[in-house]
């Protein structure tokens, strides 16, 4: 018999497990010699150039039976190989579970009848065939086709695997301490274009440790996943793993969305090489744990651990990779969430937010320039939403800490409603730049008359709007360590809709140059400079791929600023010993 009914295959084969005599080859190996089948071992290595392993589960003598298998040429083709004279069927689960995989997709061949029903009763889904058949017709089923890997490189990661599984079993550390040893790092691929492949299998493929199971199965699927990840707010990357024991490859991707209003998982999913790992607990709590429906089942929650201490970033010449020393401070509009996650988690952010139905804007240059000195400000608050005092102050602390700051403040030279209020004088003290929303919000309601009576109204026009945005640039300047550069993100002066304001953004990034050019710590980020036209989705939002380039360049402009800290701290070093002597 040399057909195979597809019943009895019905799952993606990614694992073969081989029985040896009477099955791998012919004859009993205890029993005075064997007989080599070159079509089973030709197989061996046809599978595994398809991505599928093989393993071996026999009743035999482990070192007479590796001796042969080297001496055919196929050993190295075998990981967690079970060789000894115990019942198969718990070991085949044993070997199913230490590797990761599900017992779906596991093909059992045995020449006798009782192991393969044994098999059955411990792994209930596992597919098995009759070993002493012509194996060969199983490269034409479609459940065994797999994939181009003629570099091997699933058989290399199993090997891996593989050593790590057998030091482990064999040390008296706790799991957890095993993986402290472990010396695993990970790191963030931003290029999703270059590794889409490998995005849709994990997307597809996947199913234990695949938290949303969203399947991207059609080119309508695809087309819009392409169409999702280009959307503003969208951030994804691959995630590779490598320990001491060798290299993971991709074994996880994910796609967030961020708004100013929070974040949300679409795609989370990590390959079972990881299993037991902490990986995907480690980058949901990386990406400070976003909103996530979990489709079950998954093998591991994202609360297994109290807390991921055994995984480092490997920084690996990838731009966006966290500095871990870096502290970044970030003022403006809610765009800089969406490139603020590339440049590194150690940040404060004061970005726009809604806060009780209304828009808070901290692109605003009264957040920066109003008197620290007088809290009053707070009693405004319980009428119209807008910064407080705490966090202006939490803004100048952050500022003396920083390594690097971000300003995006083109809406202060765009709008129009700005108001003064509070204090003792007339005409207020405070200045405040009421985002319409808001405005209509509060005139709309009981506290119109309030808004009116409190709030003085100011007719600026552009000129006087960018003498404040250059005060604000000025004093943020002013105030950080010497040698922490500060980004002035330009506006952009192309995509949809910057025609009717092309004068206001062509006069304020003429104002950022000259800022950049007076003070040795500003540099400009220009979008026209940074990216290319078909990474402008409008004149104030951007692709992702445009947000990264912008992160890109300010990784790249702190790392340029760095050996600058280190010769500003050698200079006040001296000057503190000139001091002291």
């Amino acid at each position: 018999m040399t057909a195979y009914d597809l019943s009895t295959i019905g799952k993606t084969v990614k694992l073969v497990v081989w029985d040896l005599d009477e099955t791998f080859w012919s004859g009993t190996l205890s029993e005075g010699g064997i007989t080599p089948r070159p079509g089973n071992i030709a197989l061996v290595r046809e599978l595994a150039e398809r991505g599928i392993v093989s393993s071996i589960c026999s009743k035999n003598d482990f070192a007479q039976a590796k001796a042969q298998l080297e001496a055919l040429g196929v050993w190295e083709y075998f990981v967690f190989p079970h060789i000894d004279w115990t019942p198969k069927g718990q070991a085949i689960s044993g070997m199913i579970a230490d590797m990761g995989l599900r017992d779906e997709n596991v093909l059992f061949l045995d020449d006798n009848p009782m192991n393969l029903e044994e098999a059955k009763f411990f792994n209930e889904r596992i597919m098995c065939v009759d070993g002493r058949l012509d194996l060969a017709p199983l490269l034409d089923l479609p459940q065994l086709a797999g994939k181009d890997d003629r570099e091997l490189s699933r058989l290399k990661q199993y090997k891996v695997a593989e050593t790590k599984h057998r030091e482990r079993t064999q040390t008296a550390l706790s799991n957890e301490d095993f993986l402290r040893q472990s010396d695993i790092r990970l790191r963030h691929v931003y290029d999703i274009e270059a590794h889409w492949e490998r995005v849709l299998e994990l997307i597809n493929r996947t199913n234990q440790l695949n938290f949303t199971k969203k399947r991207v199965e059609t080119p309508e699927a695809e087309a819009e996943l392409r169409e999702m990840l280009r959307m503003p707010g969208a951030h994804a990357a691959l995630i590779e793993v490598a320990d001491r024991f060798g290299d993971y490859g991709m074994v996880g991707f994910y796609l967030m969305v961020k708004r100013s209003s929070g974040a949300r998982l679409e795609h989370f999913a990590f390959s079972c090489r990881t299993l037991n790992m902490g990986i995907e607990q480690y980058v949901y709590d990386r990406l400070e744990r976003p909103a996530l429906t979990i489709a079950q089942p998954v093998a591991n929650g994202l609360d297994r651990f109290e807390a991921v201490d055994w995984v480092r970033e490997d920084a690996g010449g990838a731009a966006g990779a966290e500095a871990p020393d870096r502290r970044l401070c970030l003022v403006g509009g809610c765009d800089l969430l969406q490139m603020s996650f590339y440049c590194g988690s150690n940040r404060d952010e004061f970005v726009n937010t809604v806060r009780n139905g209304m828009v808070v804007r901290y692109d605003d240059v009264g957040f920066i320039l109003n008197d620290r000195s007088d809290p009053s400000i707070e009693r405004f608050r319980s009428r119209l939403e807008m910064w407080s005092h705490a966090e202006m102050l939490a803004f100048d602390g952050a500022l003396a800490e920083a390594d690097v700051v971000i300003l995006s403040l083109y809406q202060s030279a765009a709008g129009q409603n700005f108001f003064t209020f509070g204090g003792t004088e007339f005409g207020g003290r405070h200045l405040v730049h009421v985002p319409a929303q808001a405005m209509r919000t509060v005139l709309a309601g009981p506290n119109a008359a309030w808004f009116a009576k409190n709030f003085y109204y100011r007719r600026y026009g552009l000129e006087e709007k960018l003498a404040l945005v250059r005060q604000a640039c000025e004093r943020v300047l002013s105030q950080v360590r010497p040698g922490t550069p500060v980004v002035l993100i330009a506006a952009s002066e192309a995509g949809e809709r910057s025609e009717r304001s092309l004068p206001v953004r062509q006069a304020f990034n003429a104002l950022c140059r000259e800022v950049a050019t007076s003070w040795k710590s500003a540099v400009l980020a220009d979008p026209a400079e940074i990216m290319a036209p078909e990474d402008v989705v409008d004149a104030d939002h951007f692709t992702r791929i445009g947000y990264f380039k912008l992160a890109q360049f300010i990784n790249e402009t702190a790392a340029a600023f760095s050996g600058s800290d280190q010769m500003v701290k050698d200079v006040r070093d001296a000057q503190d010993l000139q001091q002291a002597v």
